[in-house]
Parts: C-alpha cells; sequence; structure tokens
C-alpha cells in the first residue's frame, strides 16, 4: 500500500469519526428541543433557537479539542437550566407582562447562572485550553437554556445569557488563579 493511500484511508476514518461525533451532538441538542416543545414552549421559537444550537454543537463537536469537549457538558448545563423557567410555566404561573418579569425573567437568570458556574466549574479543571473550553460550554449552554426563556422573549434570552457569564467568569477565573 502506498504511503499516500494509507494517510486518505486514515484521513478518512478520523473525518468519519468526527462526523459521528457531530451528528450525536445534533442529536442531543435537538433533542433538548422536542422536550422543550413538548414541555410547552412554542415551536417557531425553538425553531429558531434550534438553528443557532444545534450547527454551533455540530461544528465544534466536528472541530474537536476544548470546545468540542464543551458540548456535552453545555448541553447538559444548559438542559437543567432550561427547566427553571420552564418549573414556573408548570408550577401554574403563566403570567404575563409585569408578572412574568416578576417570575420568569428572575428564572432564567438563575438558570443561566446555574449553568455558568456548572461550566466553569468544569472548564476549571480542565488540562488544556480551559478558555476555549469556557467559551464554548457557555454559548451552547446559554443557547440551550434560553429554550427555555420563550416566555419571556428577549429579556430572558438575554438574561439566561448575562446569568451564565456573569457568574460563570468569576468561578473560572478564581479557579484558574489557584493553579
Amino acid at each position: 500500500m502506498e504511503r499516500t493511500e494509507l494517510y486518505a484511508r486514515a484521513r478518512s476514518a478520523y473525518e468519519r469519526g468526527r462526523a459521528k461525533l457531530a451528528l450525536q451532538a445534533v442529536i442531543g441538542a435537538a433533542s433538548l428541543g422536542v422536550v422543550a416543545v413538548a414541555l410547552g414552549r412554542p415551536w417557531p421559537q425553538i425553531a429558531l433557537l434550534g438553528a443557532f444550537l444545534v450547527p454551533l454543537c455540530a461544528v465544534l463537536a466536528f472541530r474537536g479539542r476544548a470546545s468540542g469537549r464543551a458540548v456535552w457538558p453545555g448541553l447538559a448545563a444548559g438542559g437543567i437550566a432550561m427547566l427553571f423557567p420552564i418549573g414556573v410555566l408548570v408550577a401554574g404561573h403563566a403570567w404575563l407582562g409585569p408578572d412574568c418579569m416578576r417570575f420568569c425573567l428572575p428564572a432564567c437568570v438563575v438558570g443561566g447562572a446555574v449553568a455558568g458556574v456548572a461550566i466553569a466549574t468544569v472548564a476549571s479543571r480542565q488540562d488544556d485550553g480551559e478558555g476555549e473550553f469556557l467559551l464554548g460550554g457557555i454559548a451552547i449552554a446559554a443557547l440551550a437554556a434560553s429554550l427555555g426563556c420563550t416566555l419571556a422573549g428577549g429579556a430572558g434570552l438575554f438574561g439566561m445569557a448575562m446569568g451564565a457569564l456573569v457568574t460563570g467568569a468569576p468561578v473560572w477565573l478564581v479557579a484558574h488563579a489557584r493553579r
């Protein structure tokens, strides 16, 4: 067998493996969308958020490295955070207007904060690429968690993302400074 043919076969096997990881990430991200719709979130908004979340997960998983390792922790943390605002709704508190801002928006912020702390904690334990892991994980967690914030609208999405960033960055910085 020629060296170039052997290289081509190895490269092909490597890329098939990366594609398999990307497909698994796509299925995981899409599953969160299905769960959100099943729990009463409006499918058009979930589809819009999924149009960002699914490709991001696919690209990062295919790429690999630290941000690729962050896909599943990001989906897990975001999936848990997604349940915070959905929990407010399931508890019978489907408020609109000011009442939504009083209950739903804080649930989004708290969910984002929980996701941010979880991702930052895992990122601080990475041997290499912890900053890349943190950014990829927070991006995925914020998008995944936002699947539950559709009642609060743009403010809920922003609150979820800010909660993740504001709590995640200091946790990671403190853990990183201890090294």
